[in-house]
């Protein structure tokens, strides 16, 4: 009797990691790497936030459009900003 409450506390331990790890997967979908970025976007970033580090970027949608967010550090604040994929700034905003 004991081995089979064993077995079962076992099985629910890896159906609940599982679980956590999926959330996680979801939650980073949300990412796209530099190179899926719009030129006109990486020009517009770079010239106004030069002093940026640990940039990621994400799709993002303003008013049912694509947009492009970018998260980063700049002189050690988290920041954020969402360009159109024209490259004009739409919002920035602390994180």
């Amino acid at each position: 009797m004991k081995k089979f409450f064993l077995l079962i506390a076992i099985s629910f331990s890896l159906v609940i990691f599982q679980s956590c790890d999926n959330d996680k997967k979801d939650k980073d979908d949300k990412g796209v790497s530099v190179n899926d970025v719009p030129a006109p976007v990486q020009s517009a970033f770079t010239a106004k936030y030069s002093t940026a580090t640990e940039t990621k970027w994400e799709d993002a949608h303003e008013n049912d459009k694509k947009t492009y967010k970018a998260k980063f550090l700049l002189n050690g604040k988290k920041m954020k900003a969402e360009f159109n994929a024209d490259g004009s700034l739409i919002k920035e905003s602390e994180d």
